[in-house]
């Protein structure tokens, strides 16, 4: 469509619709394993079509799927998501089966995991995410606080056990409890009021990212130019690039730098999922 609708607006006429695989703990866990990582994914999904076209998609990319449950209660979690001409998008979340993770059973499938990269989400319980966070060992913690609930106090005292956090803008201003910042300065005095131990790497979509990275300066990663069609996903791209980097050894700046150009060029096709051929 040329553009998003606005509030009680139904005149709008699309362009098209397309049915594809998403979620974002699953967008990432697919962008990580098309990067060669050895990926578990944590999650759940209904004993329907969605689910099982869904679990048929992270197997054809190498995704682990033995600690995804089945729940035959509730269906699987489903995203409606409206794209304009330029590529930007709102998106409706129903978490489905997702909701359904208890901490018990999310902390026993990331222990007997053992990963060397935790990299959570919140479309799951809040608690889960905390369970899987204190069971994580000695693994490195990366938390995308995405969909940032309206009680961003939650999300806050997840933080202490975060080594590297990644928000976009609109997501740091309410974890900081500020406006959403514009400009890079803005961005700085909100990383410095979370008062974050570990590492801030903030996505500014177009425009790219800041890295806040523990002890150094912070360096801008510039936007990298693209023909941009669908940027659903293009965080979630990051997010898991971010996160196959750091497993394999790459020091955050330089993952920082992968994770943005993977994403940019993300954007270049429809959905929400990262394509193999652009897989360096």
């Amino acid at each position: 469509m040329s553009t998003l609708p606005d509030p009680g607006e139904t005149t709008l006429t699309s362009g098209g619709r397309l049915t594809s695989p998403g979620g974002k703990g699953a967008n990432q866990a697919a962008a990580a394993a098309v990067l060669g990582a050895r990926v578990v994914m944590v999650g759940a999904v209904g004993d329907d079509e969605p689910g099982e076209r869904s679990l048929a998609a992270l197997n054809e990319v190498g995704v682990d799927l033995w600690s995804v449950l089945r729940r035959d209660e509730v269906g699987t979690g489903i995203a409606v998501i409206t794209v304009d001409d330029d590529g930007e998008n709102t998106i409706v979340v129903d978490a489905g089966a997702n909701a359904t993770l208890t901490a018990e059973e999310v902390a026993a499938a990331v222990a007997d995991a053992r990963p060397d990269v935790l990299l959570l989400q919140l479309e799951v319980p809040q608690d889960a995410v905390a369970a899987a966070a204190e069971a994580a060992g000695e693994a490195l913690v990366v938390l995308n606080p995405a969909p940032m609930p309206a009680d961003a106090t939650v999300v806050r005292a997840l933080l202490p056990r975060v080594d590297v956090l990644v928000p976009n803008r609109g997501e740091l201003g309410r974890l900081a409890g500020r406006p959403e910042p514009v400009d890079e300065a803005e961005v700085g005095a909100c990383v410095a009021a979370l008062e974050h131990d570990g590492s801030v790497v903030v996505t500014l979509g177009a425009d790219g990212a800041l890295c806040f990275e523990k002890g150094a300066e912070p360096v801008a990663v510039p936007g990298v130019p693209t023909e941009a069609r669908d940027a659903s996903g293009a965080g979630d791209v990051f997010c898991g690039t971010l996160a196959q980097q750091l497993a394999g050894g790459t020091g955050l700046l330089e993952a920082v730098r992968h994770a943005n150009a993977l994403a940019a060029a993300s954007t270049v096709h429809a959905g929400a999922r990262v394509r193999a051929e652009l897989a360096p």
